[in-house]
């Protein structure tokens, strides 16, 4: 009877080990399949990357770090930046706070800082933008991305129509990092800027020669009306001085028309050269008040004939 005991005894002890080495066993290819899928998704994300297939690259990178093996600085960083490239801006600001609590140790860091502001930019957020990248520039003086996030600054300040502000910063720009990717946007935006200031400076000067044209042109037609009281010498006189004050106000909107049509000539020709969108809305703003300035012609020359 005591041999049967040891004889069950043993049968079982060597069931449960059979069992134990199968669930060892599928626990580890269970482990091994998940890895297997955990490379997969890096290794997809990491190709789209490289095609510049940004969509797909954030899709598959995004899948990537939701497996323990691929939650890392590297993969995040990649994510992030597939994301900048893709538009995709408030998740790429919502990655960066995640890098920066996860990775604090990371040599990406500053990268993720710089990507954090221009994110912010993008998002329309310009105070909070220019207030980050203040702080990247002030603890990276040395950084390759300084003048780029001198740029953004810049660009913020623009946004928000501080024009002075970012003018001192484009021309920073210009000087001091002429070699830097950024320094033909920045000059070109400081020739914006001043061709600006010169349509609106055009504006104001045609609609102050204007009232003082339609006034002189009151003048001149209430004298018509009165000059039967008058000798005709007298009547005369007074006839061709009004006229001739009205030819020289006639030729200062002529050569104000001749200016407008040259900054015109030039807002057109920078939107040639001009590659970026941003550019190409400031010059359609601009191409506005050069509308504005021809109905103002327009409204004097139908007065005159009137």
């Amino acid at each position: 009877m005591m041999r049967k005991k040891k004889g069950f005894a043993a049968v079982l002890c060597c069931v449960l080990c059979c069992r134990g080495i199968a669930a060892v066993g599928m626990r580890s290819s269970a482990g091994q399949e998940e890895r297997n899928l955990a490379s997969a998704a890096f290794v997809q994300g990491a190709d789209a990357f490289r095609a510049g297939e940004w969509m797909s690259a954030v899709f598959m990178l995004r899948r990537a770090v939701s497996y323990p093996e691929n939650d890392t600085a590297d993969t995040w960083y990649m994510l992030i930046a597939a994301e900048m490239y893709a538009g995709e801006y408030r998740s790429a600001f919502q990655d960066c706070e995640h890098f920066l609590a996860a990775f604090p140790d990371s040599p990406y860091v500053s990268y993720v800082s710089y990507h954090k502001g221009r994110a912010l930019f993008y998002l329309g957020e310009y105070e909070k933008a220019v207030l980050l990248l203040s702080d990247f520039c002030h603890q990276n003086p040395e950084h390759e991305m300084y003048a780029s996030a001198l740029f953004w600054i810049a660009e913020s300040f623009f946004a928000g129509y501080n024009y002075d502000e970012a003018e001192m910063l484009y021309a920073l720009i210009v000087r001091d990092f002429p070699d830097d990717a950024k320094a033909p946007a920045a000059q070109y935006r400081i020739e914006t800027i001043a061709q600006a200031g010169r349509e609106e400076k055009l504006i104001y000067l045609l609609k102050e020669v204007g009232e003082e044209y339609l006034a002189a042109k009151e003048e001149y037609e209430r004298q018509l009306r009165f000059s039967a009281s008058e000798s005709a010498a007298e009547a005369r006189q007074r006839l061709i001085d009004l006229q001739r004050r009205n030819s020289d106000l006639e030729r200062k909107v002529a050569e104000l028309e001749a200016e407008r049509a040259a900054l015109q000539q030039q807002m057109d020709d920078a939107a040639r050269r001009s590659a970026g969108g941003r550019n190409a809305e400031l010059l359609l703003e601009l191409k506005e008040k050069a509308k504005q300035t021809q109905q103002l012609l327009d409204k004097e020359r139908a007065g005159d004939a009137k």
